[in-house]
């Protein structure tokens, strides 16, 4: 769009969004920052019909209407007051593998935001199903967004189809930009998250890299920098970022088990996650106690947010220092504890506490203590839908961090899918199939036997060997 004919109302990219744009800036592949993942169901789909509702869709949900432009050297963002899409592609696979290799393909080519914000194709899949892919710029949509905009176009689909009511309406992204700029003007709001961080990334001292991969990597570093007492190498350095996935799966049974637990226990499953594959990245790395991940937080908290497309999540900095003569059960209070500490500081911009961190401790910009990437993507099972759903997550190929690890319920089979993406300069296969195996194995112990010691858990844990 030409300057002229921009729109009067032109916003700043809000914290989430210039999080996710920070792995453009700093990346050599801009595909790094895009979100390509398929929906379908084991139902025939009128697509002419489900057209209809995407374009529903898009008048309903504002983040498929918003658009960016590059002024001043700056990324500015609009809504669009209305957007109509007359054609979307409808493929025909003759099985998964075809289907696959299509999308991985269409992954390797960036979502360019300043000229396209999102890809759609309809696809019928044979022996799969029928089913909608969709590729999105990460600064219009977050994984829960994504969510929330395919089950928004599912509950339009079938009222158009039986003549039904249209769902309630969906809440304003816009209006949320514009409430976020509030909060970033209140400066005693800030001061607090200031503060608070501050006192978190003292407390323990400076963090250790725990890698999957175990301490190969930081002993090279040290050895490379003359600095024996060296804790955070360059894991992030931007020119080795190629990545291979590893999907893993949790089946029904030990799924329950875990969904069980979480229920009885007031837990978040992701919580139980994150414990087994920080317990094994402490087993990793000589079983140290301190363990530092980034958790993707979705931050939809309120019922107006659940009901919200756009990006609004940021990671969550999550450093847990868990000594061995630790239970099982109180490791995952104090999980839970630090979780909670880091949600209600939520609304204080990652690059701001990341900042601190550095300014803290002298991080260069490829130097960061976190391991890996975790998200968690609440998928309803199978249990819950009406019919045979297959959610998928594809391989970006690179990525910033170690390890990426997005992880879901699986509604196919009632179980939990692991999406592992590692960087092949870091990680072995050996390492992710070792990370995965023993992370549940550590999970299903501890639920078993609440009381044991993180001590008895990590002796359960068997290294890959390099």
């Amino acid at each position: 769009m030409k300057k002229k004919d921009l729109p009067e109302k032109l916003y700043d990219l809000i914290p989430s969004q210039a999080t996710m744009y920070m792995m453009v800036k700093y990346s050599l592949h801009k595909n790094l920052v895009q979100i390509p993942t398929s929906f379908s169901v084991d139902r025939e789909i009128d697509f002419d019909l489900l057209k209809q509702a995407f374009n529903i869709e898009i008048a309903r949900n504002d983040s498929l209407r918003l658009r960016f432009v590059k002024q001043d050297k700056k990324i500015k963002q609009y809504f669009l007051p209305e957007y109509h899409v007359d054609d979307i592609p409808v493929l025909h696979f003759a099985n998964k593998a075809e289907q696959d290799a299509f999308f991985s393909k269409d992954v390797k080519r960036p979502v360019l935001f300043l000229k396209e914000t999102f890809r759609i194709y309809f696809y019928r899949t044979d022996g799969v199903g029928n089913g909608l892919y969709f590729n999105t710029t990460h600064l219009t949509m977050d994984a829960m967004g994504i969510v929330i905009m395919y089950f928004d176009m599912l509950s339009i689909y079938k009222a158009l189809r039986s003549g039904s009511e249209m769902p309630a309406p969906l809440e304003p992204y816009e209006k949320y930009i514009q409430e976020e700029f509030m909060r970033l003007a209140d400066q005693r709001r800030m001061a607090r998250h200031i503060d608070f961080y501050k006192k978190y990334f003292l407390k323990g001292g400076e963090p250790m890299y725990a890698g999957v991969h175990g301490p190969a990597f930081l002993e090279k570093t040290r050895k490379k920098k003359k600095n024996p007492t060296l804790r955070v190498p360059n894991a992030y350095n931007p020119l080795y970022d190629k990545c291979e996935l590893l999907v893993q799966d949790i089946d029904a049974q030990d799924a329950k088990k875990i969904f069980d637990y979480c229920m009885e226990n007031k837990l978040a499953p992701e919580s139980l996650l994150q414990f087994g594959l920080r317990t094994y990245c402490s087993a990793a790395n000589g079983r140290t106690p301190d363990v530092f991940m980034m958790s993707m937080c979705s931050k939809r908290a309120s019922n107006k947010e659940k009901h919200m497309g756009g990006c609004i999540a940021q990671p969550l900095q999550l450093r847990t220092i868990l000594p061995e003569t630790m239970t099982f059960r109180e490791a995952m209070d104090e999980m839970t504890f630090t979780r909670t500490q880091l949600f209600r500081h939520s609304q204080f911009p990652y690059p701001f506490a990341l900042q601190i961190s550095r300014d803290l401790y002298n991080f260069s910009a490829t130097q960061g203590p976190a391991c890996m990437m975790f998200s968690w993507i609440p998928i309803p099972l199978g249990e819950m839908l009406p019919f045979k759903l297959d959610f998928q997550a594809y391989n970006l190929e690179h990525y910033f961090s170690p390890l990426y690890v997005i992880s879901h319920p699986d509604p196919r089979t009632n179980g939990i899918r692991i999406n592992y993406m590692y960087r092949v300069k870091l990680s072995t296969e050996a390492d992710i199939r070792a990370l995965h195996e023993n992370a549940v194995k550590v999970i299903l112990a501890g639920i078993d036997n609440p009381d044991c010691t993180l001590g008895a858990l990590l002796d359960q844990v068997r290294v890959a060997q390099h």
